[in-house]
């Protein structure tokens, strides 16, 4: 709807849209309310921007994408997600350990479960492998995402935790 408003659809396209208009009331209304919105931009009156405005705010968003930034702030990422898949595994296979040695009696049968849990090993490698070689396919298309996981990873932390503790507040009122 919009490319028709500013001109850029071919007649097909065009007598399309007008179809589909006459079809859907829905339609008809989100093009007319379209059309005012885009005659109101147009009769606005145009003001001028400082003169290099538009070269202060391209040199900000340059600041932000230095390689040197994007380089420490990724492999600042890169050190957390580790410390943390570390902090979530160590207790787990700490204890998934003394678990087989207290569990399995026979030598036979503790091979069998070291060679299961060596596959099982293998293939969480691969898998994390893969997860960083995504990671740095997404980096190199999208340079900034480092950035914004840094920046999100507290917030979900927050919410977590507000989460945990409203929980824990209601499970106190129940009792």
């Amino acid at each position: 709807m919009q490319e028709a408003l500013d001109g850029e659809l071919e007649s097909e396209a065009l007598h399309e849209l007008y179809t589909r208009i006459d079809d859907d009331p829905q339609e008809a209304s989100d093009f007319q309310r379209l059309k005012q919105v885009d005659r109101l931009l147009r009769g606005a009156p145009m003001e001028r921007a400082p003169q290099g405005l538009a070269l202060r705010i391209m040199a900000k968003l340059a600041e932000g994408l230095q390689p040197e930034v994007l380089r420490r702030s990724s492999g600042l990422a890169l050190a957390l997600g580790l410390a943390l898949v570390t902090l979530v595994l160590m207790p787990l296979l700490a204890g998934l350990g003394w678990l087989i040695l207290n569990a399995v009696g026979s030598a036979g049968a503790l091979t069998g479960v070291i060679n299961q849990i060596a596959g099982l090993v293998s293939v969480v490698m691969n898998s994390l492998d893969a997860l960083v070689a995504g990671a740095r396919e997404v980096l190199k298309t999208y340079p900034e995402a480092p950035v914004l996981m840094l920046g999100l990873i507290p917030i979900a932390s927050f919410w977590l935790v507000r989460f945990a503790w409203k929980r824990g507040d209601e499970e106190a009122d129940e009792l």
